[in-house]
């Protein structure tokens, strides 16, 4: 549990990357992808090593040899799995339209389905489908990313409001094909061209709280060093 909680820290930030934007301030060198990242909380270190065929990424690998699989049809990423879960993608004109959570040893999975009201507002209603008789259960009817240039600035729900911020560098993973499309059940993990700079979450209860995060960088503006200001919580990369 410990381990993915942490994989979602992190990789979530990661992956609030891909989108291009030409408009953008950010320098891009297209083929540079992360080779290495460290994650450094009160539980000590864990490494990730990422293989990548070009700029697709294959598989990531933890210092406890805990393996994500990734698998492509064309640019788009279809699949994700690791020993347990799996994730798979489909799409529609190049936009993706539903997500699948499939956890093992369930009778049931979650299902993500995207509806592209503008060019900047996407919504989605998460489902529970029984395998058995293909019934669907909506458990969350209200889920909306608004994105701006390429990335994603409010996350709203039922129960709260995210509100991102950003710089104008490259998010670690901007160039990594096909994370520009997909969307997942974690807010922060997303597609967005820049890095997130703090966040604020509010309740219904309009009670609310920031985290600030800040990087350092390497000469073509790609972080090799994240921190959360709040938390014990830090990342290095290396390309």
């Amino acid at each position: 549990m410990m381990r993915k909680i942490t994989y979602l820290l992190c990789i979530s930030l990661m992956m609030l990357t891909s989108c291009s934007n030409d408009d953008n301030a950010a320098q891009n060198t297209e083929s540079r992808v992360p080779k290495k990242q460290i994650i450094s909380d009160l539980d000590g270190p864990v490494a990730i090593d990422f293989v990548f065929d070009g700029n697709k990424i294959v598989s990531s690998t933890y210092t406890d040899n805990y393996v994500v699989k990734y698998t492509y049809t064309g640019d788009l990423i279809t699949k994700k799995e690791a020993s347990d879960f799996t994730d798979e993608y489909n799409y529609t004109n190049g936009k993706l339209t539903t997500y699948l959570r499939k956890l093992p040893g369930r009778d049931y999975y979650d299902k993500y389905s995207y509806t592209y009201e503008s060019s900047d507002v996407v919504s989605f209603v998460i489902s529970r489908v029984t395998i058995s008789t293909g019934a669907e259960e909506i458990i969350s009817p209200k889920n909306i990313y608004t994105l701006k240039d390429g990335n994603i600035i409010k996350y709203e729900t039922s129960s709260s409001v995210t509100t991102y911020k950003y710089d104008d560098k490259n998010s670690p993973m901007r160039n990594v094909l096909g994370f520009n499309k997909i969307f997942e059940e974690q807010p922060q993990v997303s597609s967005s061209v820049n890095n997130v700079i703090s966040y604020t979450v509010t309740l219904v209860d309009n009670n609310s709280y920031t985290n600030e995060i800040t990087y350092a960088f390497d000469e073509n503006n790609f972080p090799t060093e994240m921190n959360y200001k709040a938390i014990s919580f830090k990342c290095t990369y290396s390309y």
